[in-house]
């Protein structure tokens, strides 16, 4: 099991849990924090004001982190069998694509 089975269950037939939740939630905290350090760290070169005011960034980008994987598992139960039988087909090229309409068609 990969990283992206976690994140997209879907791709597995099975619904969007804690686990997925726990990565979406850790990915969007990393990069806000990464995002921050490199504007204040690198391009201002103020590697104290970044850690100085992570007592105010970490909480924000908890808040941005829990709120996005919220949003995704919220979105996540709408996905219906037909969408998903889609993103699955798109996944696997456009030649996998076009073989499921071709056995669609014949099969009619």
């Amino acid at each position: 099991m990969s990283l992206l089975d976690i994140a997209f269950p879907y791709r597995r037939k099975k619904t969007f849990g804690a686990a997925s939740f726990a990565l979406i939630f850790l990915v969007v905290l990393l990069e806000v924090e990464a995002l921050i350090f490199v504007a204040l760290a690198v391009v201002a070169h103020r590697l104290d004001l970044f850690v100085d005011l992570q007592e105010v960034v970490l909480p924000g980008a908890c808040l941005i982190g829990l709120s996005t994987a919220t949003v995704f598992w919220w979105r996540a139960r709408s996905w219906t069998r037909e969408r998903v039988e889609m993103l699955n087909a798109w996944a696997g090229g456009g030649t996998s694509y076009g073989e499921r309409l071709r056995s669609k068609r014949t099969a009619h």
